[in-house]
């Protein structure tokens, strides 16, 4: 008995053959049409005279964290420098994913002085919905306030932390 019949041989060339094509047809889609999400992790300082009416005194930061298309993040008033520090029992209130189109990011904000509801505790919760475009360092969009529906156009500027602050931490 022949371990090298036709048939077997046949069988196998053709799997080996289809497998192989599968595996370029695959590779080749991937390369074209799958793109990885723009890196905009990061801390964007918002330019407060867009801002909606209860929160033009307070001077705003967006921190956004990435994973790959998912991005959390908090919004926070914020009067003193940003130091790149994180405190790490600190949940994210923002939560959203990158799209085609830019980031989508919503949730319920925290302690954002003027706006939203008191809650028992004697601080104020905001429901917050931001909608955006990373251009170079600048972020572009709509920011609403769930209170107020109405959405108004912002403009964010990434906060560049320099390598001695950096180091320095």
């Amino acid at each position: 008995m022949s371990h090298f019949n036709l048939k077997s041989l046949a069988f196998y060339g053709i799997a080996i053959g289809s497998v192989t094509l599968l595996f370029k047809v695959v590779t080749a889609y991937g390369e074209t049409n799958l793109k990885a999400a723009p890196a905009i992790a990061g801390d964007y300082r918002f330019d407060a005279q867009n801002l909606p009416e209860c929160l033009k005194s307070d001077s705003l930061v967006l921190t956004i964290e990435q994973s790959g298309v998912y991005l959390s993040g908090n919004l926070k008033s914020d009067n003193s420098p940003v130091d790149g520090k994180k405190n790490a029992e600190e949940k994210p209130s923002l939560i959203g994913k990158w799209e085609i189109q830019g980031l989508n990011l919503s949730g319920v904000v925290p302690n954002l002085t003027g706006c939203g509801e008191s809650t028992s505790s004697g601080s104020q919760k905001s429901v917050v919905k931001l909608r955006g475009i990373v251009e170079g360092e600048s972020l572009k969009g709509k920011i609403s306030l769930v209170e107020n529906a109405a959405a108004t156009d912002f403009t964010a500027q990434r906060v560049v932390v320099t390598k001695q602050e950096h180091q320095g931490h």
